[in-house]
């Protein structure tokens, strides 16, 4: 049943390879005859006088005299003597005939009839000659020495010369005596030689002309191409080329595959390769399609059962359904393409060719004309929900249209490249097009006339250009209101594609930033008069109430609590920017690891020894290293989680001697348990480039930017914590900004707001969650959002470079004083006191505990600022 399929495949590609073609032949071409007139006769012995001896058999059917060549000779005997001598008479010629013949020869040539061959042109170097006319051409065309029209000239007297060797290789092969088997190849026939160098003859010939016409006026191949009797000239020219080439094709199949029984005995191991490829392209393709009756549902049940269900495994689970049921075209496509790669028995290169162009572009068609049908019957939101069956009908039309306007292209620029055939196809595809246009059109106008006007971001000009909705001018409104849906569409697609990435999110702000604010230019004046969020609440909002969410930590968190489990006795280093949740990450890991101790470093190492003390109820005033070995001991405690170690370096002058004290008691402790210490990724940077924390750690943990599902997740968990329900109704926010696929437009305005979060805050949690919590106001006691505020970029743009290197020194350290940053940059205190003054009153920076530090409303400014004045490292 197999075998049947295949060949049930094979013999489709032909017909689908030939079936536009050689309909028009049949409309247009009439019986090829080959006219003994065209072909002068003979006068001397040419180097190809055994061809031409069988292209003159085969022209005179009525002639005895026919042998095939290679045939042995036969011993001449009477009868024969006697019908040569008869034969010889037949063939004298009287000078009367002679006259009459020149007589014929010399009648004026009518339009209708072929322009006579030059025999000199029909030699073996013919092609050469052409070939080094037309680069002569072009060259002097090049140099303005010439005329493009000169290609008309070049091409009059080829044609005439591709048209005789078209046919005399037509006929030669529609003979009974044509041996295009392999095994002739490889005894090197002379038959089969002279075939293939006649084949390769006429394909340059072809592409020849290709050229030609490339190069040529706009005019000449109008002129070629059209449907006036020069284009019908050249698509029989073409037709005729067809046919030979499917004749060729038809013979060597047919020819080949009754030797493969010979070819075995000669040459066992190809064949025997190809037919184990082919059995197990087979055993796997069966194997697969059964499987997948019901794998592939199993695989989607398992998706959907697990817990929790996350939008991605949503997705999966959908893109798993599509498949499902739209598998089969693409299942066939790549069962058909590794049998064209790997078996090879034919050893025929335009079928392999032929057959992948129409499975590759058959199975498209089919995949695209399934799916659509999928999405129809799935009932998608917001693209296909409650269409009708026309609708239907006018996708479905626009996709096959589509399918065989490829394929059909395809087919003919394997056999006859971009000629006459080539631009009528065109010309009928676009007809066709006509009507399948018009019906799209009317079935999906309404649709687009309401998605215009029911989209807010909707242009004004849009708007007035649609008004008129019937007649011819409703029809042109109707293209003007579709083009506009697959703009806003595209707009979507590119905005979220480039959306995931930094640089794109930058380029989505600056795009919508002018337009959030003049939409929501009202609610930002409405919102300074108006309450911002309770004290509390926003403290809960930000801090949370130690929930967090599972797929941040859980990697990081089980990767130390199993090196705890393990008794691992090095240091772990965990590193990632201020406010990206390692805080949060040790408080995991106490919760999982009780026989654990927290201490929280500052820039004092004596206060790490005070918080270690009285963790462990050391009574000592002068705690001692082995009183604090004895307690840890006692008390069982194995694993050390130091936090915010990257205080612990200062900026002044001796900056190095906290830490490094730091260090030296961790090393005293060495062997007592594992030791994990959190850094900021500005201070690890610094750490290395002074050398102190070289070979310390064995270890390294990344704490990676969140991503946009993520800071969703936690948004909705705070607003759980902290009793708050936020109303998004009052937004304005572009659809392009919320890739949500269904929903009320307040569901539409909480994705928006979530994605501009996140996009500002750069998968920063602690800076997300505080621009949400700025962007809430309270208005007629409904906590309602507005659009989140962002500093302005030009005020820190201003700033002289004093200033700058003092936000640097800020940045890098995480907390400084007045003294350490004057020690560190060696300024004036003025200088420094003054540039402190200026970034305070801005709200740039802001003082913890007599130091300062980045203020969170700026610090995402700030760092890339620097960063892009490469004043921090990136």
């Amino acid at each position: 049943m197999i075998v049947n399929k295949v060949k049930k495949t094979y013999l489709s590609a032909l017909s689908v390879s030939s079936l536009m073609l050689v309909l028009m032949l049949n409309v247009f071409a009439a019986p090829q005859v080959l006219a003994e007139e065209n072909i002068a006769p003979e006068t001397e012995v040419t180097s190809s006088e055994t061809a031409t001896q069988e292209t003159v058999a085969v022209q005179n059917e009525s002639s005895n005299a026919q042998t095939s060549e290679g045939a042995p000779e036969k011993a001449p005997t009477e009868s024969n003597t006697q019908d040569k001598s008869a034969d010889d008479a037949l063939l004298e010629v009287t000078p009367e005939q002679e006259a009459n013949e020149n007589a014929v020869v010399e009648e004026p040539v009518t339009a209708n009839e072929a322009e006579p061959v030059d025999l000199t042109l029909l030699e073996e170097n013919s092609l050469e000659s052409f070939e080094a006319e037309f680069y002569d051409l072009k060259d002097k065309i090049a140099s303005l020495s010439r005329s493009a029209d000169d290609y008309e000239e070049l091409y009059a007297r080829l044609r005439p010369v591709l048209t005789q060797k078209t046919e005399q290789l037509y006929a030669i092969m529609n003979s009974d005596g044509v041996d295009l088997k392999l095994m002739s190849q490889m005894q090197n026939d002379a038959q089969f030689q002279d075939i293939f160098s006649r084949v390769r003859e006429i394909k340059n010939f072809y592409l020849l002309r290709q050229q030609i016409f490339n190069e040529a006026t706009e005019e000449f191949r109008a002129l070629l191409t059209s449907s006036k009797l020069n284009g019908i000239t050249e698509a029989k020219l073409e037709a005729s080329y067809v046919q030979l080439q499917l004749l060729i094709i038809t013979k060597a199949t047919f020819q080949r595959t009754l030797e493969i029984p010979a070819r075995f005995e000669v040459a066992p191991l190809d064949i025997v390769i190809n037919i184990g490829f082919l059995l197990f392209a087979i055993i796997v393709f069966r194997l697969w399609r059964k499987w997948a009756k019901t794998g592939l549902a199993e695989q989607r049940q398992k998706i959907m059962s697990s817990r929790p269900r996350s939008a991605l495994k949503m997705k999966a689970a959908r893109a798993i359904w599509y498949f499902e049921h739209t598998r089969k075209p693409l299942e066939w496509l790549l069962f058909i393409n590794f049998i064209l790669a790997n078996i090879d028995i034919l050893q025929i290169p335009i079928i392999i060719e032929v057959v992948g162009t129409v499975a590759l572009w058959l199975s498209l068609t089919f995949f695209a004309f399934t799916f659509v049908s999928k999405m129809i019957e799935r009932g998608k939101q917001n693209v296909l929900k409650g269409i009708s069956k026309k609708q239907s009908a006018s996708l479905k039309w626009v996709i096959w249209w589509c399918g065989w306007y490829k394929l059909s292209f395809e087919l003919t620029a394997i056999f006859i490249a971009n000629g006459t055939i080539f631009s009528w196809l065109e010309t009928i595809f676009l007809i066709l097009l006509l009507p399948v246009y018009v019906f799209f059109i009317f079935q999906w106008r309404q649709d687009c006339f309401t998605y215009a006007d029911e989209e807010r971001d909707t242009p004004n000009f849009i708007r007035k250009l649609i008004e008129v909705r019937t007649g011819s001018r409703g029809f042109i409104n109707a293209n003007i209101a579709l083009l506009f849906v697959i703009y806003f569409f595209l707009t979507k697609f590119f905005l979220s594609l480039i959306s995931k990435v930094e640089s794109g999110r930058r380029i989505t702000a600056e795009i919508y930033r002018k337009k959030l604010l003049n939409d929501n230019s009202e609610l930002l004046e409405k919102s300074k008069d108006l309450a911002s969020l309770d004290d509390d609440k926003r403290k809960i909002f930000i801090d949370g109430l130690g929930t967090q969410i599972d797929s941040v930590f859980e990697g990081p968190v089980e990767s130390i609590v199993k090196m705890a489990n393990s008794d691992e006795r090095s240091h772990i280093a965990v590193i990632g920017e201020r406010g990206i949740g390692k805080t949060h990450l040790l408080k995991e890991i106490t919760q999982q690891y009780p026989k654990s101790l927290v201490v929280n470093c500052n820039e004092d190492f004596d206060d790490v020894i005070k918080s270690v003390k009285e963790q462990l109820g050391i009574d000592s005033e002068n705690v001692k290293t082995s009183e604090i070995i004895k307690a840890l001991q006692e008390q069982e405690i194995d694993l050390f989680l130091l936090d915010n170690c990257h205080r612990m370096l200062t900026p002044d002058t001796s900056g190095q001697r906290e830490i490094r004290r730091l260090f030296g008691w961790v090393n005293e402790l060495k062997g007592l348990g594992l030791w994990v210490m959190t850094y900021t990724s500005s201070s690890w940077k610094l750490f290395n480039a002074l050398g102190i924390a070289t070979g310390f750690f064995a270890k390294k943990i990344e704490l990676k930017k969140w991503s946009e599902e993520q800071i969703c997740q936690l948004f909705d968990k705070r607003c759980l914590e902290a009793e708050i329900e936020i109303d998004y109704s009052n937004l304005i926010i572009p659809r392009q900004l919320a890739d949500i696929e269904d929903g009320t437009i307040e569901q539409r305005n909480k994705a928006g707001v979530y994605r501009i979060i996140w996009g500002y805050a750069d998968g920063n949690p602690a800076i997300a969650c505080r621009t949400l919590a700025d962007s809430l106001i309270i208005d007629n006691d409904k906590l309602i959002a507005k659009l989140p505020s962002y500093p302005d970029s030009h005020i820190i743009e201003a700033f002289e470079i004093n200033t700058l290197l003092v936000l640097r020194v800020i940045s890098q350290f995480g907390r400084c004083g007045v003294q350490d940053i004057i020690q560190n940059l060696r300024l004036h205190g003025l200088v420094v006191n003054s540039a402190i003054a200026a970034c305070v009153a801005q709200g740039i920076i802001e003082q913890v505990n007599g130091r300062y530090q980045v203020s969170w409303l700026w610090y995402r400014t700030v760092s890339k600022y620097l960063a892009r004045q490469n004043l921090l490292t990136r």
